[in-house]
C-alpha cells in the first residue's frame, strides 16, 4: 500500500490521513559496539526511507538500542518518550528491557556449545 520491498524493521507505525510513516528498529549489540550497530542500521533503511519519500509519503527512521549485557542506551529511553511513556512507566519498562536482553544473551552464551536450542529453557518468568 506504501511501497513494497523485502525489508521488515521491527515496528511500523503509519497515518493514512497525513502520509507519514514511522520505520522503528531495535538493535542488541555488545554495548561497545553500539554506534556501529546503529550505523549499520541507519544503512540498511536509509535506502528504504528515500524511497518512501519519494512516493509521497514522509518516512523517519527510529533506531533504539539495549545492549546484549543489559544497557539500555538513550535512544531507548528517547523512543519511549516520543511514544508517550514517561517517568515510573519509562524507567520501569527500561528495566524490564535490560533485564530482558541480559537473560537472553545469557541463555545464548549458556547455549553456545550446543547444536540444538532448548526450547524448554525459561528465559524468563511472570515475576521478571
Amino acid at each position: 500500500e506504501i511501497y513494497a520491498t523485502i525489508e521488515r524493521p521491527d515496528i511500523i507505525i503509519w497515518s493514512l490521513s497525513v502520509k507519514k510513516i514511522f520505520l522503528i528498529e531495535l538493535t542488541c549489540p555488545a554495548e561497545e559496539g553500539i554506534q556501529a550497530a546503529r550505523e549499520r542500521k541507519l544503512d540498511r533503511y536509509n535506502g528504504l526511507a528515500v524511497a518512501i519519500n519519494a512516493s509521497h509519503w514522509s518516512a523517519t527512521i527510529i533506531l533504539f538500542e539495549v545492549g546484549a549485557r543489559g544497557f539500555v542506551a538513550h535512544s531507548t529511553h528517547k523512543l519511549l518518550a516520543q511514544l508517550g511513556i514517561r517517568g515510573r512507566d519509562k524507567s520501569a519498562l527500561c528495566k524490564k528491557l535490560g533485564k530482558i536482553a541480559a537473560r537472553a544473551s545469557f541463555a545464548i552464551y549458556l547455549a553456545h556449545s550446543n547444536p540444538e536450542w532448548d526450547q524448554n529453557r525459561v528465559l524468563l518468568t511472570s515475576d521478571d
